[in-house]
């Protein structure tokens, strides 16, 4: 199968497998779809082996959707567009938004017309572990690894207007991920602690049956006789969802009202949670069929076991190994493919771009010298002042532009922080453990805090040394950290105060 290519989906709880042949961006066909629930085989190499033993997959090439729970998504603005700015700034930005050093991670980024990046960051740990392992047990060839919401939307988006404001809904056992797109580029991504397991665990237990027993009766389910309990999970989803389009409107990540709803995975079977989206955002609700959709065949001996809310993230993935529309892509740096053939065709791309690039540049010594460049400077300086006063029109003066826009995102980021942690705490709870915890006597002002991956950072100023151990010591008293240890700590300008930040593991 020379022309074969491998799509991979590895999720929290299975991986999903399509080996696609021919024409993959619109046509082709469909050889194999295996899923392989990865507890059920004992880890995710265990997995995989089962993957190869159904699937004949030496030396194919493949493209590797990472699940959403191991990417940290963040939005960065820079006061320029160019590519290669952008890779060489982009590392030092970040790394104040991360739990990370730059040094540990590898990034990614998606441009918007609005002008904002949409960055993703993966630990180089979960990356060297993922090509380790599909390596070893499956001996392919990997070339590209993308996130699972956005390769899926990938297809989807050349497919519709391009103006168009819609979301698509993955709806896994435990985790929904919803990706927002607007005028064709995806915008954000989220996820969501709410799936197709919930729903049917909480109809088993109110209708007295297995779990198992619940997806063969859910035709006979109607939004009239849902029980209570279900109704509830889905409207308390919905209004979750409504809250974070919401949010992303009025910090303009959305500019538009939502006009369209995609749904896919294993949860978008249940019609009562389509209805009640319909209901709550008065769109139509399509379930995602990107074999139908693409005009891809499904080999006959499969039809009856293909099933395209399982497959979909995984056709997408072997599609975008055809596709020529921008994506994340984190085999790269140390981790860049080494061989293939679709490596020696972007060696082939990469060298023409070079040779054309020397061309134009040897001509353009001839003719453009020192007055061209000031001509541009001066328009780099009027674009800079523009995205300024369009980013920051209450600022009085522009006299450090990029430290400036840094300031007014970390206070627009604090005042729309996350209202959940990961570990199933609210930050509200935490916040008042906190402030409970703290003696008042101690005159303690906190002046950061952030959360991220279990992990809590604050930053403050209090009278002197012994009053941060005293916080410190308090601290650990809560029953939600695990962990208080200080970090830095210095004193301020003034002399007469203690400048302080602490790292805080939760449980």
């Amino acid at each position: 199968m020379p022309d074969a290519v491998l799509g991979l989906d590895i999720g929290p709880q299975a991986i999903n497998a399509v080996l696609l042949v021919g024409r993959g961006a619109s046509g082709g066909q469909v050889l194999a779809a295996e899923s392989v629930v990865i507890d059920e085989q004992g880890g995710l190499e265990p997995a995989l082996k089962k993957l190869a033993e159904n699937v004949a997959l030496k030396d194919v090439s493949c493209c590797v959707c990472l699940s959403p729970d191991n990417v940290m998504f963040r939005q960065v603005s820079l006061p320029f567009r160019d590519d290669k700015k952008i890779k060489k700034t982009l590392a030092f930005e970040l790394e104040p938004l991360i739990p990370l050093p730059r040094d540990e991670v590898v990034i990614d980024y998606l441009k918007s017309e609005e002008g904002y990046l949409l960055v993703a960051a993966v630990a180089k740990k979960v990356i060297r572990d993922l090509i380790e392992a599909v390596q070893n047990n499956l001996s392919a060839n990997i070339v590209m690894i993308d996130v699972s919401p956005v390769a899926l939307a990938q297809p989807v988006m050349g497919k519709v207007s391009t103006d168009e404001c819609a979301m698509i809904l993955d709806i896994g056992a435990s985790t929904t991920t919803a990706c927002f797109y607007e005028n064709g580029a995806v915008v954000q991504v989220r996820s969501f602690s709410f799936g197709g397991g919930f729903l049917a665990e909480t109809l088993a237990q109110e209708m007295s049956l297995e779990k198992d027993d619940v997806f063969s009766l859910l035709s006979d389910i109607t939004p009239d006789n849902v029980v209570k309990d279900v109704a509830g999970l889905c409207r308390e989803f919905c209004q979750d969802l409504e809250h974070t389009v919401e949010m992303m409107k009025i910090k303009g990540v959305l500019k538009k009202d939502i006009s369209r709803i995609i749904l896919t995975g294993g949860g978008a079977v249940f019609s009562f949670l389509i209805n009640e989206l319909e209901d709550c955002f008065s769109v139509p609700v399509e379930i995602l069929d990107l074999a139908r959709m693409n005009k891809t065949e499904i080999a006959q001996n499969i039809r009856e076991k293909y099933h395209p809310q399982i497959m979909n993230t995984a056709l997408a993935a072997a599609m975008k190994l055809f596709s020529r529309r921008r994506g994340f892509n984190f085999r790269q740096g140390e981790f860049a493919a080494k061989k293939g053939y679709f490596n020696i065709k972007k060696q082939l791309r990469a060298a023409a771009v070079v040779a054309l690039i020397i061309i134009i540049l040897g001509a353009a010594n001839l003719l453009v010298g020192y007055a061209l460049q000031s001509y541009r400077a001066g328009i780099m300086k009027k674009q800079i002042a523009a995205i300024f006063k369009k980013n920051f029109p209450e600022a009085q003066a522009m006299i450090d532009p990029l430290q400036q826009l840094k300031t007014k995102l970390d206070e627009d980021r604090k005042m729309f922080s996350f209202y959940q942690g990961g570990q199933g705490t609210l930050v509200a709870d935490m916040l008042k453990e906190i402030s409970e915890l703290i003696p008042p006597s101690t005159n303690v002002v906190l002046s950061g805090f952030s959360y991220e991956n279990g992990v809590l950072l604050l930053s403050g100023q209090t009278q002197s040394m012994e009053i941060v151990s005293l916080v410190e010591a308090e601290l650990l008293k809560s029953e939600y950290f695990k962990n208080v240890s200080v970090g830095s700590s210095s004193l301020t300008k003034e002399g007469n105060k203690v400048e302080f930040s602490m790292r805080i593991e939760l449980k």
